[in-house]
Order: structure tokens, then sequence, then C-alpha cells
């Protein structure tokens, strides 16, 4: 398939892939169904924002994470991004010399 790829800005040769993956929380391993299109140009993948999907979705639900403020307290206590702004910053200080 033919798609425009917000990577390398261009039309390009492409593939849908749906994926079944696990995250490993607390001992527990969760199914995440994932969508994206990898773009055969440049090798990068991207999803497409999309109402109707949130890959984790069904992990919130497992873990009974029902408002943002929920999601934002478990990302905290375990260490994982939250948003862009927030990975930023915990790569910043996991590469950091004083580490």
């Amino acid at each position: 398939m033919r798609a425009f790829c917000p990577n390398c800005e261009r039309i390009t040769e492409q593939e849908f892939i749906q994926s079944e993956e696990y995250i490993l929380v607390d001992n527990e391993l969760i199914s995440v169904h994932l969508r994206y299109y990898v773009c055969f140009e440049c090798g990068e993948d991207y999803e497409i924002p999309s109402a109707d999907y949130d890959p984790l979705a069904e992990l919130y639900e497992k873990l009974g994470l029902k408002t943002r403020e929920d999601r934002k307290a478990f990302f905290d206590i375990h260490h994982i991004a939250f948003n862009i702004s927030q990975m930023d910053k915990l790569i910043n200080r996991n590469s950091s010399p004083d580490c």
C-alpha cells in the first residue's frame, strides 16, 4: 500500500501491522492489541490517531485505572512516561552523568 509517511514526509510503500504484544506489570502479562504502519522507505513505524483506538485501554481497564489521575499515579510509581515531555525528562535523568 502507498500512503503518506509522517516520518520521512513522502508518499511511500507501507505495511499495516496488527499484533498482540504483552506488558509485564507486577509479574502479570497483560496483552495489548497494536495497530500501526511501517514505512518501507525510512523503516520507521507510526500510528494514526483514532477516537476508537487506544492500545492501552485494555491495560487501563485490567489495572482498574479509570481516570487520568489514576493512570498518572500508576506511571509515577512505576517510573513509566505518561506523555512525551515526561519521557524526555526520564531519558535525560537516566542518561545524565550524575546517575
